[in-house]
């Protein structure tokens, strides 16, 4: 299968994680200010600048041609992974210089995932769930388009719910223990690759035999 195509044969419907251009990110900050709110959205000139230092991890997912979400992953550099465990540096204090380049594929251990949205104007639908399916049995291959996996140690990822903290704690993540509370006062959640890859691939695997929906926005 072709890197990045995914197709749902038993219904015709073709997605695909695309990767995000210059041109996206106007529509990538709308989305995440329409699910999170204008505070919790990353600004528009810091999609911009991370996007500008490593553009790997911006993905624009796509039904038939017609974009329903985004997935936004960042390489976070060494130098910052503590800082920002501890919450000392917040996810808007991500400067350029916090990330790694694509010609820096090699060094990466740590990724956090930014924001995943899948939008349905309909309402909740099968088709998103369909999409969240497919980015689980492509988890890898979209791991490649950013780092080498065999590198990888941590992903990141800050619940926007309650909902969102629960299920990440079911693929294994876990609660990223602060010296102090975080200036945020949002969950820092972090999970093993090893530990994540195995257990996203058995969840597909259940979906697949229940035909149940598992992946909710976060």
């Amino acid at each position: 299968m072709r890197e990045n195509f995914l197709r749902l044969d038993e219904s015709r419907i073709v997605c695909q994680a695309i990767p995000a251009t210059p041109e996206d990110l106007d529509w990538i900050f709308q989305l995440e200010i329409d699910a999170y709110s204008a505070q919790h959205a990353v600004a528009r000139l810091t999609l911009e600048m991370w996007y500008g230092c490593n553009p790997d991890g911006f993905s624009i997912l796509t039904i038939n041609g017609q974009k329903i979400g985004h997935l936004t992953i960042i390489p976070l550099h060494a130098k910052v992974v503590e800082s920002f465990e501890q919450g000392t540096i917040l996810e808007q204090d991500l400067k350029a210089d916090s990330l790694y380049t694509s010609a820096e594929k090699q060094l990466i251990k740590n990724l956090y995932v930014e924001s995943i949205i899948i939008d349905s104007h309909d309402g909740r639908s099968t088709l998103p769930i369909k999409a969240f399916t497919r980015l689980a049995h492509d988890f890898v291959p979209l791991m490649k388009r950013i780092c080498e996996p065999a590198n990888l140690e941590n992903i990141y990822a800050l619940a926007a719910s309650g909902r969102g903290a629960s299920f990440m704690k079911r693929l294994g993540f876990d609660e990223v223990q602060s010296r102090q509370q975080r200036a945020d006062n949002r969950k820092l959640f972090v999970a093993k690759f090893g530990v994540l890859q195995t257990n996203i691939l058995e969840l597909y695997n259940r979906r697949l035999r229940l035909g149940q929906a598992f992946l909710p926005v976060l």
